[in-house]
């Protein structure tokens, strides 16, 4: 390949990555006002540019932006969504670290040594810088609501004829620290009540609270997530509802689903179901371990295993990687919550997943 077409790629790589890190620069400076941050980023994209300076001159004489066809793939294909500040931050890293390979690699091609090693630590500062982004932009109930070991579900048919206010509280003093509240079949009315008094239990106690499928109930009792399907309104749409403050998980039950929701912004997922499960209508068929163990080994979301999971297959779901682990029935369902939590947590001990 003559030089002039990897001096085109240059000019791009470069005119992208001093973009991207304006974008995160302006976005440091302006929303959270963050100066240490939105400094290091000027200082990063100003050495970027001194470093480049002789290198940027012979590339802009490549350059032919009307002939591009990147061009007319950007204008040709779906419009561009961000489902809020922390996606464009992602999306922005994301950019920066591409462009900053696509440079190094054809440094490294041309030739110029000293130039591929800046490029290669930039890279990495670029990885550090990332994860000091996402942790100032994003909440930390969004980036730590699955940091716990049981996902507990309500399920008032199934809890001895007790109230989903009487099963909270006893998980609760249960240690429980994170409860979704799932019920499809009661009124819109029945729904507020008992999740405004849940909410309250779960605040007194330290505890996350989501609310299952649906956004407007979430924000009106204050909830810390709202959990949705793949039929329920996307992502990005409840992004636009709920704000950057509430976290938002996602049922998934293939690669496929997990890959998109990764792409979409969800916080969390949701993997199953894992065994048969009759606790949930119209449920699609379990998924087994290999679909949880594709999660644990590509996906790099928190993810939460559920469906079917009992005392006496925990363990397996456990050893394959599951760090946070749904159970309804089975704790919903107990005579005595308290108990029946020691025993699974007894279980999970011992396969070296608490001390």
């Amino acid at each position: 390949m003559t030089p002039s077409p990897l001096y085109r790629i240059m000019d791009a790589s470069l005119n992208r990555c001093c973009e991207g890190l304006r974008v995160l620069e302006d976005m440091l400076r302006f929303v959270p006002e963050d100066v240490a941050l939105s400094k290091a980023l000027k200082n990063l994209r100003h050495s970027i540019r001194k470093e480049t300076a002789a290198l940027a001159s012979r590339a802009v004489k490549a350059r032919d932006s009307e002939n591009d066809p990147g061009f007319v793939i950007s204008q040709n294909g779906p419009p561009g969504k961000r489902s809020g500040m922390a996606d464009v931050a992602v999306a922005n890293c994301k950019r920066v670290q591409e462009a900053l390979r696509s440079l190094e690699e054809q440094a490294a091609a041309l030739s110029m040594p000293e130039l591929c090693l800046f490029f290669e630590s930039c890279r990495f500062q670029v990885y550090g810088l990332e994860k000091r982004i996402l942790e100032t932009l994003i909440p930390e109930i969004r980036r730590n609501i699955l940091n716990t070991d049981i996902y507990a579900i309500t399920a008032s048919e199934h809890s001895r004829g007790r109230s989903n206010i009487d099963v909270v509280r006893q998980m609760m003093d249960a240690d429980i620290r994170l409860v979704q509240y799932r019920e499809k079949d009661k009124s819109l009315r029945q729904k507020y009540e008992e999740c405004k008094e849940i909410r309250k239990i779960t605040k007194d106690y330290g505890a996350s609270f989501v609310v299952n499928d649906d956004a407007d109930l979430a924000l009106m009792v204050g909830a810390d997530g709202v959990h949705i399907g793949q039929d329920d309104w996307p992502v990005s749409a409840v992004r636009e509802l709920v704000g950057e403050t509430m976290a938002i998980g996602l049922s998934t039950h293939s690669p496929e689903q997990a890959a998109a929701a990764l792409a979409s912004g969800a916080d969390y997922i949701g993997v199953g179901p894992i065994f048969e499960t009759r606790t949930k209508k119209d449920v699609c068929d379990p998924v087994g371990f290999t679909y949880l163990e594709h999660v644990v080994k590509n996906i790099p979301l928190p993810f939460v295993a559920i469906g079917g999971i009992k005392v006496h297959n925990i363990h397996e779901v456990a050893k394959r990687g599951a760090r946070c682990i749904c159970l309804v029935t089975e704790i919903t369902g107990a005579e005595d919550i308290g108990g029946k939590t020691k025993e699974i947590r007894n279980i999970l001990s011992k396969k070296g997943r608490l001390t």
